[in-house]
C-alpha cells in the first residue's frame, strides 16, 4: 500500500478562492471512490477541520496548533512540522504549488499556473520575485508536477522545461452532493431574480478577470432587455473600484446585483438559476465555474484564451476577452435561445462527463502511484 500525505499548510479556509474549491473538490473524490492500495493523510493548519468537517471525518487528519493566517507561519510550518510529520511517507503531495525547503519526504506537487509570470503586473514585487524563484525550483525538484488542465501542464513544460513523463493533468470536478445550505440570503437573493434574464460572473474583482467587459456588454444590451440583470459574485479584489465606476458611468447600478462572497451551495444554485454564465478573464489555469454551468445546463460565454476553450470543449460560445461588440452579440445570442443554445447546453452536459469525480480521483490516485514507485 502507498502511504501519501496530502500537504493542505497553505489552505486558509475562504481565503485562497479556487485553488482550496480545486483541492477539496478532488480529495471528496477520493473518499467517495477510495482505492485499496493507497493510504492518504491529510496534513493542515488550525482551522482546517472547522472549515471542512467532511475531510476529516474521512481521511485521518493531522492539525498543526497554530493558525495559518499568515504567509510566514504557514511557510515556517511546512519545513518544521509538516517535515515531522511526513516522516515515513511514501509521497508527500504540495497542493499549494511549492515544495517546502524541508521537504520530509518524496515530494510531488500541483501547479495551478503560472499567472506570476505571466501577468507579474498583476502582483506585488516581493510576491512576484518570490514565484519567480520559487516556481522553477519547485518543477525541478518534484516527482511528479500535476495542473490542472493541459494547458498548465504546457506551460510548466516549456518555461521550466519539466520532461512529459513528469506531468500528470489531474483536472477539477462537480460536486452533486446534497446540501443543507438553504438560508434565507441564498433564497432573498433568487426570489429577487424571479422573471428576470439572469447574466451571472462569479468571481473577485482581480484586474485578470475582466470584469469591465461583461458590465460593458449588459450596459448596451439594457435598453432592449429591461429584465436583465447582471449578478457578480466574490469578494471585492483590486479592481473593485474601477468596477463600480464602471456601473455607475454606464447608468446600470439598478441592474447590476452584487451580493458578495457566497457559500458554494449558493453559488452552484445560482449558476443553475442564470441564464447564462459570462467569463471574459483574461487568465484562468481551469476555470471551475464554467464547468458548475455545463453541469447543471446553464450557457456559457467564455473568453478564448488559456485553459478556458480545453475546459469548454466547444460546448460554448468563445470570444476574445477584449472584445466587447462580440461579447455584446454573444450574451444576446444566448438570451435570444432556440434550437442552438439546446444543443449547446447538451454539448455542456456531455463534455461535463469528462470531469466526473470518480474520473478525477482515478487521475490524482495514478499520478500518486507514478510518483511513489
Amino acid at each position: 500500500m502507498t502511504s501519501v500525505v496530502a500537504n493542505l499548510c497553505w489552505i486558509v479556509p475562504g481565503d485562497v478562492g479556487g485553488s482550496e474549491e480545486y483541492t477539496t473538490r478532488l480529495l471528496r473524490s477520493l473518499a467517495d471512490a477510495p482505492t485499496n492500495d493507497l493510504d492518504l493523510r491529510l496534513a493542515g493548519m488550525r482551522g482546517f477541520g472547522e472549515a471542512h468537517p467532511d475531510l476529516v471525518s474521512h481521511f485521518t487528519t493531522s492539525t498543526a496548533a497554530l493558525r495559518g493566517s499568515r504567509r510566514a507561519v504557514r511557510l515556517a510550518a511546512e519545513s518544521s512540522w509538516l517535515a515531522a510529520t511526513c516522516r515515513g511517507a511514501d509521497l508527500v503531495h504540495h497542493f499549494g504549488g511549492h515544495i517546502p525547503a524541508i521537504r520530509g519526504g518524496p515530494a510531488s506537487v500541483t501547479i495551478h499556473d503560472t499567472q506570476p509570470l505571466d501577468l507579474p503586473q498583476n502582483f506585488s514585487g516581493a510576491k512576484r520575485a518570490y514565484m519567480s524563484w520559487m516556481l522553477p525550483r519547485t518543477a525541478r525538484r518534484a516527482r511528479l508536477v500535476c495542473t490542472p488542465s493541459r494547458w498548465v501542464a504546457d506551460q510548466v513544460a516549456e518555461r521550466f522545461g519539466v520532461d512529459e513523463a513528469n506531468l500528470a493533468v489531474v483536472p477539477s470536478t462537480w460536486d452533486d452532493r446534497p446540501t443543507t445550505n438553504d438560508d434565507s440570503a441564498r433564497s432573498d437573493l433568487l426570489q429577487n431574480l424571479v422573471d428576470r434574464q439572469v447574466v451571472v460572473y462569479p468571481a473577485v474583482t482581480h484586474p485578470h478577470k475582466n470584469h469591465s467587459v461583461v458590465v460593458e456588454a449588459v450596459a448596451r444590451l439594457a435598453p432592449s432587455h429591461p429584465e436583465l440583470r447582471l449578478v457578480l459574485t466574490g469578494s471585492p479584489g483590486r479592481a473593485a473600484d474601477e468596477v463600480d465606476s464602471l456601473v455607475t458611468e454606464r447608468g446600470i447600478d439598478d441592474l447590476v446585483v452584487r451580493p458578495g462572497r457566497l457559500p458554494a451551495a449558493t453559488i452552484a444554485a445560482l449558476i443553475k438559476r442564470a441564464d447564462v454564465l459570462a467569463f471574459p478573464s483574461l487568465y484562468e489555469g481551469f476555470g471551475l465555474p464554467v464547468l458548475e454551468a455545463m453541469r447543471c445546463g446553464t450557457p456559457v460565454v467564455a473568453a478564448d484564451t488559456t485553459a478556458l476553450p480545453e475546459v469548454l470543449g466547444g460546448s460554448g460560445l468563445l470570444v476574445p476577452p477584449d472584445d466587447i461588440d462580440g461579447w455584446t452579440v454573444a450574451v444576446e445570442t444566448v438570451l435570444a435561445g432556440g434550437s442552438d443554445i439546446d444543443s449547446m447546453i447538451a454539448a455542456g452536459l456531455a463534455q461535463s462527463g469528462r470531469y466526473s469525480p470518480a474520473q478525477s480521483a482515478s487521475r490524482l490516485a495514478g499520478a500518486w502511484q507514478r510518483a511513489a514507485n
